[in-house]
């Protein structure tokens, strides 16, 4: 039998990007929370990086700046963004454990947000 998580580092938000055009067309950063719609609220458990972690984030050109795993949520989708302690993450991966119900995030900082 797996040993049961706690999930108690902490919590994420899991929020969906609104799409803000700029003037000229470009996409505006992220700088509050008012460019987010909310998703979900998951307890978390913060785990340690593996090498082949850091070699599969730096492969795509990004860094691995926290990993972590929450109980299951479905529909989590690869383009949303986390927020923890209002720190921005992008999502570079999600790793789905169908047996144990459990999500692993891999997330690259972004930013502070206001």
């Amino acid at each position: 039998m797996p040993k049961k998580s706690n999930y108690n580092d902490g919590y994420i938000r899991v929020y969906e990007e609104i799409p803000i055009k700029a003037n000229f067309g470009a996409k505006e950063n992220i700088k509050s929370k008012d460019n987010l719609k909310f998703i979900v609220k998951l307890a978390y458990e913060e785990c340690s990086k593996r090498q082949q972690d850091l070699d599969f984030a730096n492969s795509s050109g990004r860094s691995l700046n926290i990993k972590l795993k929450t109980p299951f949520y479905k529909n989590m989708e690869n383009n949303y963004k986390v927020i923890i302690e209002n720190i921005l993450y992008d999502i570079i991966y999600i790793d789905e454990d169908r047996k144990n119900r459990e999500l692993y995030f891999y997330l690259e900082e972004v930013r502070s947000l206001e």
